[in-house]
């Protein structure tokens, strides 16, 4: 039994509906009638029974943000992380859950479990529901929030929309940037059998499953047949190409139909595409912090140049019966794919691999699909004859994968004593050489030349069923409401790693210029066959295990009770209790093929958290005078750790370069929240609200550097515990210009629409305890229990959290003209990105983070053209400033180092779109 049982406050806060009410008059003539304080409009803000917030289409056009990550960045006290992951009151996506009309989503990232909002395009959702208080009917894993998407409904009349949209960066395109040849379906976002593995090595798994291929179990010959079958320039030569401009469009229609006087069909669908390119030049390092708080460069720093290309793909298609007022059935299928292909270099210096006085060129060639698709059915049912009941029911099966096939890495390095001249990838004549003719032999090295093979899957069942009964008690309306839940998620992840060696370097004492070939000319047949000089390897007594098996189940049973105490006091009260178990079984992948063959005899018991919890849930609401109500919620919860953070496998983090350490002996964070918040409402969708938070968090999990070796690499922990609190001001108001400048004024039917939001907060991670991490020791994990102290900094804050959050607003609608035009402002102060290392000599400083000021500005008009009707012309300008994105590492004097800092160029883009 978990230890969130208490009750103790369980009468103060949870889900509230605000009182029906209708509009005061002020200075009305005193009669019999009595008159309810309050206004009735049908906003969803204020009806919602929870603090939150509603993005709906309106607001999402408004701003012209093209993904759901971009769109909810405008929300109040939210922010994004690396561009995908949303990080609610400063706590990251970890906290939040995130589900598609009430049901949850798998994750395509390997190190997340949370699915990345940039997949979701803002024209597949019909709104969006950002929920920041608790109640028992959600799950239990509510930190910062909940983030609901609803697809598109079904249609009240026939339509069809077409929409055709380009773009242009000025940092990236029209520009010369890095790319590789790949495949001849790469612009569509589907390999088309370049990165599968070759005969030669399927072979292999399929001869001896269950073994490393290298020489150890296979013969010189079949090695040498391997290493040559591998793809060569189109997978390893970095090329110079003219960026095109971004392209994209979208599809979207429904109808309906009416069988008969009850029953009515409809139907509605969305496909979109979208190819975009983004250049990065800027500087990457890592930073060690001596005695004196010094900072300075530990072991590299590069400059460094990337093209990454992204191909989006989205199809949804929704169908539904309605049966009369009462009954309601809806089908909803989603596919969602997202696909990125990079080529980076890095130009500098790595200390801990070619000493000090070496300096190096690292290339990487990087594809990773990234794929969700979602079927779901969602009921619901009124019944007139058992006291109004109504009876809602979802289920939804789901599915995920990420594939990196091919990663490739090479390292070209010059020796400053003995220079010689050789052609780089990008054919500029520099004094550089292979590390394949460099390194020492032995164990598979990424830094000569690496490949890298992995893939994630995760699939999702879930269901629910809802009772909500009204009945009346004392002249009051109230409700009684209960349910089930069930889920059960599944993840399966593998990493194989292979490399070529220079095994007899004495072979090439005649042939010493090959090692100032391009990588293609270097590993040719020749070199690999004929000269026998490189060898095709896969390193078998890696201390890591290479892959998991996770799965989690959870069931979870609500009940609660809306309650109107008064005319103007209305209380929800509930629990929920959940009960889970979370498995992560860690094995050594020896064979991945079509039928892969996962060796389990590591010696590494599995992972599990079994516990299960109750989980109160009170909100008060009340409507104090005319438009002003106030709520106030109380609430304990969990978050759960990932999969991939409580296995002890190793992964790579492509979008940091960094190998990130799960670890087994983490523990489940527990939450208490609470939540005030006043808010006055002077029309639809027009209010403003000032609100306080605190949570007491029990465990938090978090990234933190630890040193492996001469290398520093990631882990996560659970720090001791932590506070968080912070205040949110909320402001949105139509002014008719008429109103302003008189009805006969030329502008008299333009509205100038104003909207801000601003968000402070402050959070205290406690060292006061101990932490816990994995020691790997022969085929066991051992935990290393030290003192907190090493870990965490007393007093510092939360890992993500930004203590001001500003968004700003400000547009004139014309319904007229059918135009609209929005200035619209993003701000976040600085936050940790990656949390530091506290040991002495060898302690590394936290990883602060810089987010740019955005200024973007949308105008849309439509217009009809040769008797065509309904054109829509947009125009946007983001990043106006063209400010950078910033991550350092900072320390006592102004020292400071560079660890992830490139340009942002200003984006151009133009969109047309047709409405039938």
């Amino acid at each position: 039994m978990g230890r969130l049982t208490s009750l103790s406050l369980s009468l103060l806060m949870s889900s509230v509906v605000f009182p029906v009410t209708a509009v005061a008059q002020f200075g009305a003539e005193i009669t019999d009638e009595i008159v309810v304080r309050g206004v009735n409009i049908p906003d969803e803000k204020r009806a919602t029974s929870q603090i939150s917030n509603v993005l709906s289409d309106v607001k999402i056009e408004r701003s012209g943000d093209s993904d759901v990550a971009g769109a909810l960045r405008r929300v109040t006290g939210l922010s994004l992380s690396q561009g995908k992951f949303i990080v609610v009151r400063g706590l990251n996506e970890r906290y939040s859950n995130l589900s598609l009309n009430g049901s949850p989503l798998p994750s395509p990232e390997p190190l997340r479990r949370v699915a990345p909002l940039d997949l979701f395009p803002t024209s597949v959702v019909s709104g969006i529901l950002v929920q920041k208080t608790f109640s028992p009917e959600f799950s239990g894993e509510f930190g910062g929030g909940l983030i609901e998407l609803r697809s598109k409904s079904l249609p009240d009349e026939p339509f069809f929309d077409f929409k055709i949209s380009g773009s242009l960066d000025l940092v990236t395109t029209a520009r010369d940037g890095l790319t590789f040849d790949g495949g001849d379906r790469d612009f569509l976002g589907f390999d088309d059998g370049t990165r599968n593995f070759p005969d030669a090595l399927e072979a292999a798994f399929a001869a001896q499953p269950g073994v490393a291929v290298n020489s150890n179990n296979f013969s010189e010959a079949e090695i040498r047949e391997i290493g040559a079958s591998l793809p060569s320039s189109e997978l390893r030569v970095i090329q110079e190409k003219s960026v095109p401009v971004n392209h994209g469009f979208n599809l979207a229609g429904g109808t309906s139909h009416d069988l008969n006087d009850t029953i009515r069909v409809g139907i509605v669908g969305n496909l979109g595409y979208g190819r975009d390119f983004q250049t990065k030049i800027g500087r990457q390092g890592d930073a060690g912090v001596d005695p004196s708080g010094e900072v300075g460069v530990r072991t590299t720093e590069f400059d460094f140049e990337s093209l990454t290309e992204t191909i989006l793909l989205n199809a949804l298609i929704g169908a539904g019966v309605e049966i009369g007022d009462d009954h309601e059935v809806n089908l909803t299928a989603i596919y969602l794919r997202k696909t990125q292909k990079e080529a980076r270099e890095r130009f500098g210096v790595d200390s801990a691999t070619f000493g000090d006085n070496n300096d190096i060129i690292r290339s990487n060639l990087e594809f990773f699909e990234n794929q969700v698709w979602s079927g779901q059915i969602n009921t619901s049912h009124f019944f007139p004859s058992l006291a109004d009941l109504e009876v809602t029911t979802r289920v939804a099966y789901s599915e995920a994968f990420r594939d990196a096939p091919f990663e490739t890495q090479f390292t070209y390095f010059r020796e400053q004593e003995d220079p010689a001249i050789f052609i780089t990838p990008n054919n500029e004549i520099l004094d550089f050489r292979s590390a394949l003719g460099g390194l020492s032999s032995g164990s598979p090295s990424q830094d000569g030349l690496g490949i890298r093979f992995s893939k994630v899957e995760d699939s999702s069942f879930s269901g629910g069923l809802d009772f909500d009964l009204p009945f009346t008690l004392f002249d009051q309306p109230h409700n009684i409401k209960v349910g089930y839940s069930y889920l059960d998620n599944e993840r399966d992840y593998i990493l194989r790693e292979f490399a070529f060696l220079n095994e007899t370097p004495d072979d090439f004492t005649d042939i010493e210029p090959i090692f100032f070939q391009r990588i293609d000319v270097l590993l040719s047949d020749q070199n690999i066959v004929e000269n026998g000089g490189f060898e095709f390897a896969e390193n078998p007594d890696s201390i890591q295990p290479n892959g998991y098996v996770g799965t989690l189940e959870v069931h979870g049973a609500y009940v609660g009770l809306d309650l109107q105490l008064t005319d103007f006091v209305r209380a929800s009260v509930g629990v929920r209790y959940e009960t889970s178990e979370q498995i992560v079984d860690n094995f050594r992948v020896a064979a991945v093929s079509a039928n892969a063959v996962a060796d389990n005899s590591f010696g590494i018991p599995e992972t599990t958290i079994d516990e299960d919890y109750f989980l109160p849930a009170v909100t008060l609401t009340w409507n104090v005078i005319d438009n002003l109500q106030a709520r106030a919620a109380f609430s304990q919860t969990i978050t759960r750790p990932q999969f991939q953070e409580l296995g002890a496998s190793q992964f790579t983090d492509t979008d940091r370069d960094i190998t990130v350490f799960g670890n087994p002996f983490l523990e489940n964070t527990e939450l208490t929240n609470y939540d005030l918040r006043f808010e006055y409402y002077f029309g639809r969708e027009q209010f403003l609200t000032v609100g306080g938070f605190y949570k007491d968090l029990e465990n938090p999990i978090e990234e933190s550097f630890i040193a492996v070796g001469d290398e520093i690499n990631i882990a996560y922990i659970n720090a001791p515990s932590a506070e968080l609190y912070g205040v949110e001001f909320e402001y949105e108001q139509r002014f008719f210009v008429s109103d302003i400048l008189g009805k006969d004024s030329r502008f008299g039917q333009k509205d100038l629409v104003l909207s801000a939001n601003y968000t402070w907060s402050q959070s205290d991670v406690s060292s006061d305890g101990t932490v816990t991490t994995p020691i790997f020791n022969g085929d066991n994990i051992n935990a290393s229990v030290t003192d907190a102290s090493n870990f965490v900094s007393g007093g510092r804050s939360l890992q993500g959290q930004s203590e001001h959050i500003v968004n700003f607003q400000l547009g004139i609608e014309d319904q007229d003209e059918r135009s609209r035009a929005f200035f619209l402002l993003n701000w976040n102060s600085d936050r940790i990105r990656q949390v530091g290392l506290i040991q002495g000599e060898g302690a590394v400083p936290d990883v602060v983070e810089r987010l740019p000021l955005t200024i973007d500005f949308v105008y849309a008009k439509q217009f009809d053209w040769n008797g065509w009707r309904d054109f829509e012309l947009e125009f946007k300008v983001q990043n106006i400033l063209g400010d950078e994105y910033s991550a350092t590492s900072d320390g006592a004097n102004g020292t400071s180092v560079d660890i992830d800092v490139y340009d942002l160029g200003q984006v151009f883009s133009a969109s047309l779109s047709k409405s039938f």
